[in-house]
């Protein structure tokens, strides 16, 4: 029901092919900016395909967890201003499965985009650019990013639990937040450059944030030439995803609690 209803009841494969297009223009934007500017650096910067693969690899990973992780908010919406709840048979307990399965559903659906939309990129990328761009794409090495996906899914969710307890009380600008927290999630997951350029103690936190880790873990099973650590970045994003997701967790069991009792959600509604 959650992929249905995140896929507006429409064509499977139409839906996934128009949900393809999105991660598919980011990516082409920051691989072209990239080219751009080393084209026109003169020679002190060279054009690095290693370096393009970084960038393309990154921005399509920042973009499935931006697409999937702002759901809980959008569904706390439709629950609270457009009587989704009564409709789902939600218990009396806690809104929190729901939000979970929302956000599996998107996860899937983003997933899928996301894989589309490299594969868009890496072939308009090498036509267009004539290069060769160092990606060791083998079954192994796809198990490899997928498996960092779905590690990297409890702090999405944890973040999202987060998004969710603020849009329990928001009433203008719960659409937004998430638009906000994906552009800083851009800057602080290296997706696009290393989190060491940024200035001290920024750069350390985000080099243990769990998106980060997860990505750099990505970028070591099918960038060749890497120098991380993939079992090492996965176990830290494990840490860092399961102290997200329970301290998400309980910020939203107590706004949920506290939204009971002030009436912003009808006790028989949810």
């Amino acid at each position: 029901m959650g992929i249905q209803h995140d896929l507006a009841w429409t064509r499977l494969p139409v839906a996934l092919a128009l949900r393809v297009v999105s991660p598919f223009a980011a990516a082409m934007t920051v691989s072209i900016i990239y080219w751009f500017g080393t084209s026109n650096s003169g020679p002190t910067v060279a054009f690095d395909p290693s370096q393009l693969a970084y960038v393309l690899v990154g921005s399509v990973l920042y973009a499935q967890v931006a697409s999937y992780a702002w759901v809980p908010t959008v569904a706390v919406a439709e629950g609270k201003n457009l009587a989704v709840f009564p409709h789902i048979y939600l218990t009396a307990r806690s809104t929190a499965l729901y939000l979970a399965g929302r956000a599996v559903s998107a996860f899937v659906i983003s997933t899928i985009a996301s894989a589309g939309a490299l594969a868009a990129s890496y072939y308009v990328l090498g036509s267009f650019l004539h290069a060769t761009i160092p990606l060791n794409v083998t079954a192994l090495t796809a198990a490899m990013v997928l498996f960092a996906l779905v590690v990297d899914f409890p702090a999405a969710l944890g973040m999202g639990y987060f998004l969710g307890a603020y849009s329990l009380y928001a009433s203008k600008f719960e659409w937004s937040l998430p638009g906000y927290i994906a552009g800083l999630l851009m800057v602080f997951s290296g997706a696009l450059f290393p989190t060491s350029v940024l200035p001290f103690p920024l750069s350390t936190m985000a080099h243990y944030l769990p998106f980060t880790q997860f990505i750099a873990a990505a970028r070591d099973a099918i960038i060749p030439g890497t120098s991380g650590n993939y079992l090492l970045s996965l176990g830290l994003c494990i840490l860092g995803g399961g102290v997200l997701l329970l301290s998400g967790l309980l910020v939203y069991f107590a706004a949920e609690r506290k939204a009971r009792r002030d009436g912003v959600i009808d006790r028989r509604m949810a």
